[in-house]
This record gives C-alpha cells, sequence and structure tokens, in this order.
C-alpha cells in the first residue's frame, strides 16, 4: 500500500520533522488527552463506518467522511473511506483547514488501522503508517493516505475479525500527531489555567496584554489555580464566556450572561470587557433601569450609573407583579450610597422619598 496524496507522496523524514519540531511539543499529557482542547497537539479519530456491505458494492456513496470532525492543534480533521471498483478501498486522514488560505500548512503524521469487532477482541492487524514519517497538509493537500488500502474481502473475512456482520459495519482509526501549525490566522488558546479546580484553556499572552492581574497571574506569582465563590456554581461556564467576549471571538453578549461577565471583567480588571457589557446593557440590555443602576453601581461605572439614573421614570420604581422578585433582589443587593441615590431620584419624581 503506497501513501500517496492523489498521485504524488510529500513524506517528511524523522530528522526534517524533529528539525522543525523543537520547542513546540511542550503541552502536558493531561492537555493532550483532554478531548475538549482543540489545541492537543496529538489526538485520535475512530470512525464506525455503518452500512459497509453496500459500501463494497458500491452502491452507497463512494467517498464517505467521518462525523464529526476532531480538533487537534486547531484544525479538523477527518477520516476518509474510499471505494475503488477493484474491489479495495482507500483510506485516508482528512485536515478540512480553509482551501482559499494559500498560507497555512501543518506536518502531521499519520498511522491508519482498522480496529477489530468488539465481539471478537483480537488484536488490530490491518494499521498502516510510519511513526517517524509527517505529511505536509495545506490549502492544496488537504488529504494523506493510502489508494488502496485494503481489499474487501480481507476485511470481510469472518476469520480475520473485523467486519461485524450483525451490525454491518467497519470500525477505523486515525492516530495523529502534529507539529503547531505555519501561517493560521487567529488567537491560539494554548495556555491553561485552573478554575475552581476545572482546566480552562486561554492565552495568557492577550491576558496579561488587557489586565494587569493577568499580568501578575501569569508573569508574577506563577500561580495556575483561580477560586471563584460567587456565582452559584456557573462559575467556569461564565469565565469561559467572559474570556469569548473577548478578542477574536468577540461572542455576542446576552441578558442571560451578561452580569456575570460584567462581574468577572471586573473582578479581573478586563476593562475591555466592561466596556463591552456597559455597551450591551445601555443599548441592547432588557434588564430593568434597577438593575442596570446597581450593576454601574457595583462594577463602578460611574458615567454609566449617571446615565441610568437620570433617565429612570416613574414606571422604574414600580417593583409590583412580575417585576417584584427581580427588583427586591436588586435592592437587596445594593450598598447604602446606591439606596440613598435611589432615593434622591425616587424624590425627584414622586417629591417623597421612599421609607
Amino acid at each position: 500500500m503506497d501513501d500517496i496524496n492523489g498521485s504524488n507522496s510529500q513524506a517528511l523524514s524523522a530528522a526534517d520533522q524533529q528539525s522543525k519540531n523543537d520547542g513546540h511539543h511542550s503541552a502536558d499529557q493531561e492537555q493532550d488527552d483532554d478531548v475538549n482542547n482543540v489545541y492537543k497537539h496529538k489526538g485520535q479519530i475512530e470512525f464506525r463506518m455503518t452500512n459497509f456491505k453496500a459500501f463494497s458494492e458500491g452502491t452507497e456513496p463512494k467517498e464517505v467522511l467521518s462525523e464529526p470532525v476532531v480538533y487537534i492543534n486547531g484544525l479538523p480533521w477527518r477520516i476518509l473511506a474510499k471505494h475503488n471498483d477493484d474491489a479495495s478501498f482507500g483510506l485516508f486522514l482528512c485536515c478540512f483547514g480553509d482551501e482559499t488560505d494559500m498560507a497555512w500548512n501543518c506536518l502531521a503524521n499519520k498511522q491508519l488501522s482498522v480496529l477489530p469487532s468488539a465481539k471478537r477482541g483480537q488484536k488490530c492487524q490491518m494499521k498502516e503508517g510510519n511513526p517517524t514519517d509527517y505529511d505536509r497538509f495545506d490549502a492544496k493537500n488537504l488529504r494523506w493516505g493510502w489508494e488502496k488500502f485494503a481489499k474487501f474481502d480481507d476485511v470481510m473475512n469472518e476469520q480475520k475479525g473485523f467486519y461485524d456482520a450483525k451490525d454491518d459495519a467497519v470500525t477505523f482509526k486515525a492516530q495523529v500527531i502534529t507539529q503547531q501549525p505555519n501561517g493560521m490566522p487567529g488567537l491560539r488558546t494554548v495556555d491553561t489555567l485552573r478554575v475552581n479546580g476545572q482546566l480552562v484553556y486561554v492565552n495568557k499572552f492577550m491576558l496579561a496584554a488587557y489586565s494587569n492581574f493577568f499580568r501578575e497571574f501569569f508573569f508574577g506569582d506563577k500561580t495556575t489555580n483561580i477560586q471563584i465563590d460567587s456565582m452559584n456554581g456557573n462559575a467556569v461556564p461564565l469565565f469561559e464566556r467572559l474570556i469569548a467576549t473577548m478578542e477574536p471571538t468577540n461572542a455576542a453578549l446576552d441578558d442571560d450572561c451578561v452580569e456575570g461577565v460584567l462581574m468577572l471583567a471586573s473582578q479581573f480588571l478586563l476593562d475591555c470587557v466592561k466596556n463591552r457589557c456597559a455597551k450591551f446593557l445601555l443599548t441592547k440590555s432588557k434588564k430593568s433601569a434597577i438593575c442596570k443602576f446597581r450593576l454601574a453601581h457595583q462594577c463602578g461605572i460611574t458615567a454609566m450609573k449617571k446615565q441610568v439614573l437620570e433617565a429612570m421614570n416613574r414606571s422604574d420604581f414600580e417593583i409590583t407583579g412580575p417585576n417584584f422578585m427581580d427588583a427586591f433582589l436588586d435592592y437587596n443587593k445594593m450598598d447604602r450610597h446606591a439606596m440613598n441615590e435611589l432615593r434622591e431620584r425616587h424624590r425627584q419624581l414622586f417629591g417623597t422619598s421612599p421609607q
């Protein structure tokens, strides 16, 4: 079986890949084993292909891709099985990088195999790939593999134990080791910290550039742990939403997350996110004026607080019906200074101050 991409091979020697690899694979085993880490440098894809008999007969689509994509080193990868008319099939590792971007490339080592049926319990005997050879994936070379990986008769032979006749299925596996891609746009979240004990992926240089807190956190005391005792058990997803709100993702805010994101942005001195939250609250949010006033007061956004206070009318002080509990909770979260400011605005509107 020849390793090909179309008709040409571009496999790199072990010496070539080592010279390019120095300094790039420092991620620890925990990061590589974390399925949520899209920047892990190695991973595996398992593809249980059903309707295999029809595929072998050529009545199914001649090319079948694994689902879902698996992200390794920031790129999406899949297995491709390709039917051949000579009773064989090809097997390829595919990278779904941007076909219109000619600048990027990624060196990857692949080992492709057919796994034995779990019911047979034997060791895998059908495998291709050299652990020392790396292929160059780019916009013009999106797949590498074997055009004639195996004969259908060999895979479906009951004595060999690869084909699950009951489920009409065969399972393929790709083991992938990559080097850091070159020419990729965007920011890589390859650094880690722990929020309430859970691993979160960030870019520490970006955070340090925006926040004195994180500058000291990453480059001062060298700790990697953050404990957030508020947020009612939602600290980790809210922290991830906080990071996503920043460039380059710029995730949109909504009324469900804005309070938590704003409070964390204030805690961690991320003024760029505070500004986004303030703009959202003033222009798009459906939250009450009392709530907006409270958030501005708690986070020290004085101009926003003044604007909200000046815009308040009599209806904003109504706390009956469906508004009662929200207003009650907002009032309970305010300190004496904030309450005095609200009393003064109430006096201006009604002529008296609430007791």
